[in-house]
């Protein structure tokens, strides 16, 4: 039986937050040192699996006491990464490096796994939203935004609570429901998300087999799947994560 223990995030490059401030670096290291009780020997991050060899790259350049230089957290990067066919720099304003990459230094772990597919979502159900899905994303959006001053400790309670699952999955259910010319333009969209996640499990379940403590963090829109997906293998068992968070 392996424990899993599946944190999820907003992206921190989306946010307006300054997280190279002391101020945030010490939220984040609070944060981070919640989840050492839990012992992981393995984490997985949200990063395509095709490119592990530039995560493992950026991972060995990596140093915890990088996070006390703001010059070197605004202005470097930890290498590159292929994401939708494009190369993106792997810069410190990710969950990834401040949460993944910090806690797999803290725990002196070798090796950080990504396991993210590489899928780009095609999002055209969208460009007609019904009354339905328009009200499932107005009412996301407006929670989202009613959260958007909290501390960070307080936002990840928030993303890993239930309302905020219910809400970001609404909007999927609704948009399942757009049909175009006798075409399944939602359902196919929605399949493709949840073709996503089938993936990003099927991953968690290869490395569940070698591990007896696994660390996920990823965005929270994938909790409500990987969630069910995980209560759903009798091999795994799922952490409480707001047992972490209070601590």
């Amino acid at each position: 039986m392996t424990e899993v223990l599946l944190l999820g995030s907003f992206h921190f490059m989306e946010s307006s937050i300054d997280f190279y401030c002391e101020e945030v670096q010490n939220e984040l290291d609070a944060l981070v040192r919640k989840f050492l009780p839990f012992q992981p020997d393995t984490i997985a991050i949200e990063a395509a699996d095709h490119e592990q060899i530039r995560i493992d790259e950026s991972y060995a350049k990596f140093c915890l006491k990088d996070l006390q230089n703001r010059n070197k957290m605004k202005n470097e990067a930890l290498g590159n990464i292929c994401m939708y066919g494009e190369n993106y720099p792997i810069t410190y304003d990710n969950e990834v490096i401040q949460i993944g990459y910090r806690l797999g230094k803290m725990l002196e772990l070798q090796k950080i796994y990504a396991i993210d597919d590489d899928t780009r979502l095609n999002m055209d159900a969208m460009d007609r939203p019904t009354p339905s899905l328009t009200e499932a994303m107005n009412a996301l959006h407006t929670d989202m935004k009613d959260h958007e001053k909290e501390s960070i400790v307080n936002l990840y309670q928030y993303y890993n609570g239930e309302k905020f699952s219910k809400l970001n999955h609404h909007v999927y259910i609704q948009a399942n429901a757009i049909h175009t010319d006798d075409h399944y333009t939602g359902a196919e969209m929605v399949a493709k998300w949840y073709e996503r996640n089938l993936k990003i499990f099927s991953n968690i379940q290869r490395l569940a087999v070698h591990s007896k403590r696994l660390f996920v963090i990823y965005g929270a829109g994938h909790l409500q799947i990987l969630r069910e997906l995980i209560n759903a293998d009798n091999n795994l068992e799922l952490a409480d994560v707001s047992e972490y968070l209070s601590l």
